[in-house]
């Protein structure tokens, strides 16, 4: 009996000594922080990794709809005010595109449309025109675009047919 109430006595012991201590070790914090600041680490990646995504695939959508829009405007005979109705066109530059009428690009044209890429996006094949015939909104053969955003090294390819339709939109 008497070792059992000593036995007691130790456990009661512990069990206040233990009650007694408050807060957190320093080892303790070090782990919970390191901890924390992977989990941070990863979400801040993740989140730099799917806004540049999200720039490119926005770039790349206002370019297609661009290309379209100057097929559709040969193919329906705009005037845009002109006494005749021509062929337009897009010419790249390397941080930008140039929408155009006519069946050559004319830098001095007061009729041009710029459109600058954003700082980090590029287009790799510049220094082309894409020109869609008047009335039938053709180009002169099959055509690669390329758009590249600088930081991730990413790659957006648009392939366009001889119909001047955008057959393929391929990411690298």
């Amino acid at each position: 009996m008497r070792n059992e109430k000593s036995k007691i006595r130790n456990l009661s012991t512990l069990i206040s000594h233990f009650s007694f201590q408050k807060g957190f070790s320093l080892i303790e914090m070090i782990i919970v922080m390191s901890i924390i600041m992977t989990l941070l680490g990863f979400i801040t990646i993740n989140l730099i990794r799917s806004q540049q995504t999200a720039s490119l695939t926005s770039t790349q959508d206002v370019l297609i709809s661009d290309l379209r829009q100057q097929q559709l405007k040969s193919m329906i005979g705009d005037t845009e005010g002109r006494e005749s109705y021509d062929s337009y066109g897009i010419h790249f530059d390397s941080n930008r595109y140039i929408t155009f009428h006519g069946t050559t690009y004319s830098p001095e044209d007061s009729g041009n449309s710029i459109i600058n890429l954003d700082n980090n996006m590029q287009l790799n094949n510049s220094g082309f025109d894409v020109i869609f015939s008047k009335l039938s909104g053709t180009i002169s053969g099959v055509l690669t675009i390329e758009l590249q955003d600088n930081p991730s090294s990413k790659l957006q390819r648009i392939y366009l047919n001889i119909y001047g339709t955008v057959t393929q939109v391929e990411s690298l």
